[in-house]
């Protein structure tokens, strides 16, 4: 089992794995034990010494933090010795089970010991556990001896064991598969294990208290914080929740304890107290397997906030925003008594999957619930269906709902968790948090069905109502108005017929926003009052933050007007004292009615957009401000042009007019457009003298030239959309037909910002060029000429300004054009031709992890296998790469600064190992698409992820420096670009967002033909005379290279029999060799383990490669998709030896394979037999594979009574010489006649 240091990793395990960690029972520690005699006369607890396992108690298959019920073990003798020590079986008193007995498939060399425990088999964990005491695993119990002699004692200090103390080591009776003692360990999860330095149990009696305590006790235990079960276990019929009588009883039980221990007098005897505990504990036990299951259905979904006081419970809906589905939370929603029309959007359609899979479909919009974020602390909604896990959490923290249901994300850890400052949904995995505890309500289909029509109805309101104002807008952004040619204007706000009356009195106000500042001091009655203190103003909201305002997203002001405005209005507006952040534009609605506390209701008539001109001959000086316009007394700042007007022709009369701010600028002199909110000294209107001018800007009257037809479809989908908007009922038709007129309309307008935005990217991808000196005629280079002709096309349109659809298409188009052509032109490595992909990256690495110091300068990318799964992680992915020669030595600052990287050397010759090699198969307009020689996979840059695929897939790559890549691997599910990376922690190739990363930089460098291994490759990772069992894309040439294959014969009584290749293993054909030589590489690593050489029958630049299996003899091939085998399919595993799967199956990588149970027999020696026990043997001919036993390589041999004979002998000479008798090889009774 390799093992990796990571706090977080222990953490998480630790949380992830503890049994009722929260909950201390009836139990506690007692003393601490000190000799082999009192730890197996007796109820135990074991806890664990080291940095993993420390201060855990086992409990099961896992730890517990406190003492509880099922930490009590206890030691049985059994029948039988080793080495003079008695063997014992570990029971665990609750449940009755026993640690089961298990083999470690380890080897003797600490860099191949993938020990089998490695993934946890046993459903996750380390050790099984067995009700069959035959079953058990057989102990020796011994007192820890730091450094000893003894290995069945021997203990050492390497992960901080605590060792101060007497501590026990459990030893198995059966050794690894290759002889190594086994221990039970203690680890992220107690485990299996060859180690010493993970074997020290501390053991201590179980102490039991009585009376008064006991009862306090079973309260601590059960009832955390002392909190009533009624609130932790909710009664009720939806999922999650626990039958009414249930939760009844356990709360019972839980005022009746209560009022004992809070009684002046404790009263109650032990016989009492021992009936009221017990009732505690079954009635809690019962509601913990009496939660109703998730099942299909309609729900409202919240968090469990309310419940605990922290905050508002908050329920889920879809929303919608920036163009994006997403999900947002409601804390000041109330679920109605009676479904209504508005809750439909807080509705959830479950289905389940396989298990707690599910997808989460909004009601109403039918979109899926993701993990994926959207928007800025929201997940987004999906079109397509999404399957998340529904799973029941751990009970820990006083601020759990127990139920509840984790939202959980089936690639990875991630919860979701509902955040109160966002309103959103997004990832926080803390245990304790109500946010990410949700309860389902259930809604039954005839309760959804009578409201469904209803709430669809208000949806199409809602849309119709939203692109009607767009629409308008739209038609109404090329009509200006303006105050008659002899109109003046001034700074007077208190000028005769001011249509806002002032009366001084905040409560009083004709003035109302829908978004008014609360952080800062500001008045509305400032906008109409006497005076230039340039302290009083009026702002609206900034603290909500800035935002991008249009005609259905702003902020607003309604003024109440003295008398009815008709005809023409003028708009007069002061800028504030710090002349920041004004409104440059109205969107004027009137209405004759209007309620502030219930603003929404009111019908608005839109009027027009009116731009305010704000012009130099009108100045404002303000009293008792600076010069930043802040307050300073006494002093004093003049704004040459603070005042602005709009006009606006009426068409009607109103008594309520708003102003919705859809343009705002932060300064004259920094016009940022997108923040939205303003502030403004006064404003007042006015009934204009003369006739406002309306007039045409030259883009619609482009539109009215060219076009006419878009604008009157326009007009009259506007009006018939009207009518829809102001009866409430809007249809699907009507939706579409707007839509088209005013895409229609769009399409036609003159934008002259297109152009703009053209230019903007065609020079920064020129500018990018150039100052990277990407201009020229090297590998990742521009030519000159297509350069050239970018920047020339870059000065024709500096200037432009047209205002003409025609003119604004052709700039538009010639601009895209140039830049398509400049990106295609970048000089790719040649079709046809051999390449090694090399990292550019000069940065010296000292990460935690295999291999992880030194440069990965000039590392050989490779690639591993045939697997092309798309699962790829930070630490594993099957395209890899192999560091040069010396880089080790390059691992910090002082070494970097004298390293002279000409001197690295390539630890493995392209001349003989073929996984080094890609052909680029194509390569055009900044696409390649490679292929490695020896697997004949492609290297793939997907949805932001690097893997290998089996079809032909092109790569973008991207100019870096000269002779200098970028690999684009796409979007990943959150839209950000990632890009090829060679993450040094692991040799592999992953991906990274960070553009500025020099890992993510390589060298593409031709090889010539007749330089590279065309007809070998190597094998990683294999040690000299053992078996493996292998399938290959390619012809492997059966007498060359340095293994030897063989095909099944068939099974001969205890034998695999073989039978060696004398010609051509044909490509996707499984076979069985053995390596007859390791091969040391400039790297260094030990002849015992290493490369070995396999040379293909045919040439490989050839490309013919075979992605089929085929399944020979019982032997089933695997190639681009690992497999899991389930439990009694046989397999050859890390010691070469032929097993069978265990009770969790065996995983058998890429270019594997394994026995599918069809083998047959034979009566044939061959050139080869592989031992097997019988049962193993079964497994491969499908006969009686009832239990799963495995005959190691090499086997220790025993008599029957339990004598070591023979040690670490192999299994095919085990019982040679010996008398006739029966005898213990491997675990296995043997008759040997």
């Amino acid at each position: 089992m390799k093992r990796f240091y990571n706090y977080f990793l222990s953490l998480f395990l630790l949380m992830a794995v503890g049994i009722s960690g929260a909950m201390a029972q009836a139990y506690r520690e007692g003393n601490l034990l000190e000799t082999v005699e009192a730890v197996t006369s007796q109820d135990i607890l074991l806890n664990g010494t080291g940095n993993m396992g420390g201060g855990q108690y086992l409990c099961g298959q896992g730890y517990s933090s406190t003492v509880t019920k099922d930490c009590r073990y206890r030691l049985e003798q059994v029948s039988g010795q080793v080495d003079g020590l008695n063997l014992y079986v570990l029971k665990q008193v609750s449940t009755g089970l026993y640690v089961k007995d298990y083999t470690l498939q380890t080897t003797d060399d600490e860099q191949t010991s993938q020990y089998d425990t490695s993934d946890y088999p046993f459903g996750g964990y380390g050790i099984a556990v067995t009700a069959d005491k035959a079953e058990a695993m057989q102990f020796t119990v011994s007192l820890a001896v730091e450094n000893g002699t003894d290995p069945r004692s021997k203990t050492t200090q390497g992960q901080a064991q605590d060792l101060s103390q007497p501590s026990f080591v459990l030893a198995t009776k059966q050794p690894s598969a290759n002889g190594s003692i086994q221990f039970l360990g203690h680890y992220y999860k107690p485990f299996y294990a060859v180690y010493e330095d993970t074997n020290a149990w501390q053991i201590h009696a179980v102490d039991e208290p009585q009376g008064k305590e006991k009862l306090q006790a079973y309260m601590d235990a059960y009832f955390a914080n002392n909190t009533d079960p009624a609130v932790t276990y909710l009664a009720g019929t939806y999922p999650g929740a626990c039958p009414a009588e249930l939760v009844e009883a356990a709360h019972a039980a839980y005022t009746e304890a209560n009022a004992a221990l809070n009684a002046d007098e404790f009263t109650l005897t032990d016989e009492q107290v021992n009936d009221l505990c017990n009732r505690i504990e079954s009635s809690i036990e019962k509601l913990k397997t009496s939660t109703n299951p998730m099942v299909d259905g309609i729900y409202f979904i919240h968090d469990s906030r309310g419940m605990f006081n922290a905050g508002n419970t908050m329920f889920l809906y879809g929303d919608k925003g920036n163009g994006q589905d997403y999900i947002s939370a409601n804390g000041n929603y109330t679920k109605p008594a009676k479904l209504d029309a508005d809750a439909v959007k807080y509705l959830w359609r479950v289905k389940l999957v396989k298990g707690d899979s599910a997808t989460i479909q909004n009601v109403l919009t039918g979109l899926y619930f993701t993990h994926k974020i959207a928007v800025d602390r929201h997940y987004g909604l999906s079109q397509s269906e999404n399957i998340v896990m529904l799973r029941k959490g751990a009970e820990t923290g006083d601020k759990f709902n127990l139920s509840s249901f984790y939202i959980k994300n089936t690639k990875n850890t991630e919860r979701a968790c509902t955040n109160p400052d966002s309103h959103g949904v997004l990832n926080w995995n803390y245990d304790n948090d109500p946010g990410n505890q949700f309860v389902f309500e259930s809604v039954t289909e005839d309760e959804l069905n009578a409201v469904l029509e209803e709430a669809k109805q208000d949806v199409r309101n809602e849309k119709l109502a939203t692109l009607y104002g767009d629409a308008v807008f739209a038609l109404n952004k090329g009509i200006s108005y303006a105050p008659a040619a002899g109109y003046v204007l001034d700074n007077d706000f208190s000028a005769e017929g001011a249509l806002v009356r002032h009366t001084g009195e905040e409560d009083n106000t004709p003035w109302y926003c829908n978004n008014k500042e609360t952080q800062e001091v500001n008045t509305y009655e400032a906008l109409t009052g006497e005076g230039w203190d340039g302290t009083t103003y009026f702002h609206s909201s900034w603290s909500g933050g800035a935002f991008e305002p249009s005609i259905s997203k702003n902020h607003y002001l309604v003024a109440e007007l003295e008398q009815d405005a008709t005809g023409d209005i003028l708009v007069k507006v002061a800028k504030r004292a710090t002349g920041n952040d004004f409104p440059t534009q109205f969107a004027v609605y009137g209405a004759n009615k209007f309620n502030k506390e219930n603003p929404n209701a009111t019908e608005w008539k839109f009027q027009g957009l009116a731009d305010i001109n704000y012009t130099d001959s009108v100045a404002v000086t303000y009293t008792d401000v600076d010069e930043k316009g802040h307050k300073a007394e006494g002093q004093t700042k003049t704004i040459p042009d603070a005042v602005g007007v709009a006009a606006m022709h009426l068409d009607g009369s109103y008594a309520y007019i708003k102003l919705a701010a859809t343009k705002t600028l932060f300064n004259a002199s920094n016009p940022q457009t997108n923040r939205g909110y303003f502030a403004i000294a006064k404003l007042n209107i006015w009934e204009a003298a003369e006739p406002v001018v309306k007039s045409y800007t030259p883009e619609l009257q482009d539109v009215q030239n060219t076009n006419e037809a878009v604008i009157t479809e326009l007009q009259a989908q506007i009006e018939a959309a009207g009518k829809q908007v102001a009866d409430s009922s809007a249809t699907d038709a009507q939706i579409a037909s707007l839509q088209a007129a005013l895409d229609a309309f769009n399409n036609n307008y003159p934008d002259p910002s297109r152009v703009t935005t053209a230019l903007a990217e065609a020079s920064s991808v020129y500018n990018a060029a150039s100052s990277k000196n990407l201009i020229g005629d090297k590998l990742a280079q521009y030519p000159t000429k297509v350069a050239e002709k970018l920047a020339n096309v870059i000065t024709k349109y500096q200037s432009f300004n047209s205002v003409k659809l025609a003119d604004i298409n052709a700039a538009v188009n010639e601009i895209n054009a140039a830049v398509a052509e400049f990106k295609a032109s970048i000089k790719l490595p040649e079709a046809g031709k051999f390449y090694t992909l090399r990292s550019a990256a000069k940065k010296f690495e000292n990460k935690a992890g295999n291999d992880s110091k030194g440069v990965t300068y000039r590392a050989i990318i490779y690639s591993e296998s045939n697997n092309a799964t798309t699962e790829v992680t930070g630490s594993f992915t099957p395209v890899r790469f192999y560091r040069m020669d010396g880089s080790s030595a390059i691992n910090d600052s002082a070494s970097f600064a004298d390293a002279d990287f000409t001197k690295l050397q390539d630890t493995i010759s392209v001349a003989d190992d073929a996984r080094l090699v890609w052909k680029a198969e194509a390569s055009a307009n900044g696409q390649i698409t490679f292929r490695n020689l020896a697997t004949g996979m492609y290297l793939t840059g997907a949805n932001g992820k690097i893997y290998q695929s089996v079809e032909a897939t092109p790569i973008n790559v991207e100019g870096i420096a000269p002779e200098t890549f970028r690999f684009n691997a796409g979007k990943d599910e959150n839209g950000v670009t990632q890009y090829m990376n060679a993450k040094a922690a692991f040799n592999t190739i992953v991906t990274w967002n960070d553009t500025t990363d020099v890992n993510s930089n390589f060298f593409i460098e031709e090889v010539a033909k007749d330089k590279i291994a065309n007809q070998s490759f190597y094998l990683a990772n294999v040690k000299e005379g053992q078996f493996y069992a292998g399938t290959f894309a390619v012809d492997i040439a059966a007498t060359d290279g340095y293994i030897t294959p063989y095909k099944v014969i068939g099974v001969n009584g205890d034998k695999l029999v073989l039978g060696a290749y004398d010609d051509v293993v044909e490509a996707g054909t499984p076979f069985i060799y053995s390596v007859d030589m390791v091969i040391t590489t400039a790297s260094g690593v030990p002849t015992t383990l290493g490369f070995t050489q396999v040379v293909t029958a045919n040439d490989l630049t050839e490309g013919n490669y075979t992605y089929e299996t085929k399944n020979v003899n019982g032997l089933q091939g695997v190639l681009t998709e690992a497999v899991k085998i389930p439990a009694g399919k046989a397999y050859i595993n890390n010691s070469g030896a032929v097993a069978v799967a265990p009770e969790a199956g065996a995983d058998i990588a890429a270019n594997g394979a394994y026995f599918n149970g069809d083998a047959s027999t034979t009566a044939e020696e061959g050139d080869e037999t592989l031992e097997l026990g019988k049962q193993v043997g079964n497994a491969l001919t499908g006969i009686d594979a009832t239990k799963v036993i495995v005959l190691p390589a090499k086997v220790d041999v025993y008599s029957i009574d339990g004598k070591l004979l023979r040690q670490g002998v192999k299994s095919s000479n085990a019982a040679k010489n010996l008398p006739a008798g029966v005898y213990v090889i491997g675990g296995q009774k043997v008759l040997v006649k």
